[in-house]
Formats: structure tokens, C-alpha cells, sequence
């Protein structure tokens, strides 16, 4: 919201860098203009359950921004690579393509890299939360955008990058509709994110055990949220539907936990014991409240035995990438 002043009276108002109250945060910006004081206030974050939450299009996405989340989003960024032998993206496209977009960028650490390497293309990336870096290749633009918005871009795109949105988006089809209309010819789009819900091979997990609980209560509350969490296996199939070709899944099992021989597995399966242990709390805090109407000493009491069941080695679940 936003107030004109006379300027005679600007000091009788007290200006601050930020006030908070019990949920929100702001700032207050003043510009003088031909002897007026244009003061605005500015919502710039929501606060929950002790955790930050993006302002614009407040309450969309059901994940905090702050700087805990941040860390650990770049840990899954190299956890990724990881997966992916060092690679940041799998799709066979050229170093001479002209623009790329990431959506739902997060900290932008995808996407700085991959400006990086690709110095001649011009790269956007958008999300809900303006928590990038202020120093970035030239070639890389960011903007505060929700993809579930009418796209609006003024050229179309050679290259889309899709990233760990699974439980963001309500209509997966109309998403991938939008990136299909704003692909050039022989473009390409490339959809990663993991299976919230653990499998085992051999049936390791018990029904009751606080994972199972656990995964089915996230998955039930995703879903009365109206934005799916598990959805990995059905990629392949919406984006057929919307009209793509020479669709390739290159889906991989990841260990959770270090149970695996292999060393290679194992030393993965640690890192997603620590990224996956980091993630319960962001993933479910605003959904079990919300939702489940749950407080927060139920959740830390159930995300205790989650933590828990990772260490378990008898327990030998994974996901899919």
C-alpha cells in the first residue's frame, strides 16, 4: 500500500528499515518528487512456525526461503550432480542456443552455473522469492515470477530447465503446456525432481514404522493442499500428453541412507541421509499446520522418529530421481 504526503509534514513520521509483526515483515521506501514524499510500504516476507515464507503470491508455496533453506537447496543442488556424474543438465543441446529459462530457480545456483558454460545464451531465471546473488554472469537475468501465472515472455526459449517443483504446482499439465507454446522449434525441456515417497526392494520399511507414517501423512496433506508431492514416475506421461517428442527418462534409484555395499552408494546414500534429514522440516511444517492442524511440538516429536528410521541401516529405503 502506498500514501502521499505533503512534505511539510514528513516529520511527523517515523521511518524504519523494517518492522515486524507476529507474521510479516516490511520496509518502508520514501522518495521525494517535487516537494512531495511518496512513501510506500513494502510486504516483503511472511514469517511461520519460525520460519521464513516467500511475500509475493504469499502462501502458494508451501516451503520457507530463509537462509536455512537456502543452504540446504544448495546442498541438494550438489547432490544432484552427484547423481548425475558431475553433470547440471542431461538434455543434448548445443553451446550456440540463444535463450534458456529456469523455472523456479531457487537461489539460482543452477543457473549461474549453467550461464556460465554457456556464455553466448541468454539466460532467465524466475521464482516466487528474490533470494539470489546480486553479482551473476551477464548473461543471466533474474526475475520474481510465479510459474503458475500466464507466461509472458517476449521471445521464445531454445532450452527450459524445470527443477525439484513437485508439491509447487498445482497443474502440472498446464505448466508443461506453457513451457511446450514457449519453446522454439526442436527445443528442449528438461524436468527433474525425486520421489518424496521411499520404496524399498525387499520390503525393509515397516507399515508402522515413523518414515511410513510420516511419508503417508506429507503425502496426504500435499494432496489436500492441491499441489501433489509425488509425481516423479509420471512425468514422462504429461509431458507426452502435451505434445512432446523424443521423450527420455533418465530416472535413477538413490539410497537414502548409507546401507548400500558399494561405495559409490554408500557415500551417496550419506549425502541423502543428510539432505533428506534437512528437508523434512521445510517440506512439512507449513502442511501439517495448516493442513493437519498440527503444532509444532507433533511435528518435531514425529520428525524425531523419521531421523531416527534414516539411521537404520536394516531400513534399506531409497527414491528415484
Amino acid at each position: 500500500m502506498a500514501s502521499v504526503l505533503p512534505m511539510q509534514d514528513a516529520d511527523n513520521f517515523s521511518l524504519t528499515e523494517s518492522v515486524f509483526d507476529y507474521e510479516y515483515s516490511f520496509f518502508y521506501l520514501c522518495i521525494h518528487f517535487n516537494g512531495w514524499l511518496f512513501l510506500t510500504l513494502e510486504l516483503v516476507a511472511r514469517y511461520e512456525n519460525g520460519r521464513r515464507y516467500h511475500a509475493y503470491h504469499a502462501g502458494e508455496y508451501p516451503l520457507p526461503n530463509d537462509e536455512k533453506e537456502q543452504d540446504r537447496l544448495d546442498m541438494q543442488h550438489h547432490l544432484y550432480t552427484l547423481l548425475y556424474d558431475g553433470d547440471i543438465y542431461r538434455a543434448p543441446i548445443s553451446n550456440g542456443i540463444k535463450y534458456a529459462l529456469d523455472v523456479g530457480c531457487g537461489t539460482g545456483i543452477w543457473a549461474i552455473e549453467f550461464a556460465d558454460k554457456h556464455p553466448d545464451t541468454q539466460v532467465i531465471a524466475t521464482d516466487l522469492s528474490a533470494i539470489q546473488p546480486g553479482f551473476v554472469p551477464e548473461n543471466l537475468q533474474f526475475e520474481v515470477d510465479d510459474a503458475e501465472d500466464d507466461w509472458q515472455f517476449s521471445h521464445p526459449f531454445d532450452y527450459i530447465h524445470i527443477g525439484t517443483l513437485a508439491g509447487s504446482i498445482a497443474d502440472w499439465r498446464r505448466l508443461l503446456r506453457q513451457a511446450y507454446d514457449n519453446l522454439t522449434p526442436g527445443g528442449w525441456i528438461e524436468v527433474i525432481d525425486f520421489e518424496a515417497w521411499a520404496s524399498t526392494d525387499d520390503d525393509s520399511l515397516p507399515p508402522d514404522s515413523a518414515y511410513a507414517q510420516f511419508q503417508n501423512l506429507l503425502a496426504d496433506a500435499a494432496r489436500d493442499f492441491g499441489k501433489e508431492l509425488n509425481l516423479a514416475k509420471k512425468f514422462r506421461q504429461m509431458v507426452e500428453e502435451v505434445g512432446f517428442v523424443n521423450v527420455v527418462d533418465d530416472s535413477r534409484k538413490a539410497p537414502l541412507s548409507p546401507w548400500p555395499a558399494d561405495p559409490r552408494l554408500k557415500t551417496l546414500g550419506e549425502y541423502m541421509r543428510i539432505v533428506m534429514s534437512d528437508s523434512l522440516e521445510p517440506y512439512c511444517l507449513a502442511l501439517f499446520t495448516r493442513v493437519l492442524n498440527w503444532n509444532n511440538t507433533m511435528i518435531q516429536a514425529q520428525l524425531a522418529g523419521v531421523r531416527q528410521d534414516l539411521k537404520n541401516m536394516n531400513y534399506h529405503i531409497h527414491t528415484t530421481w
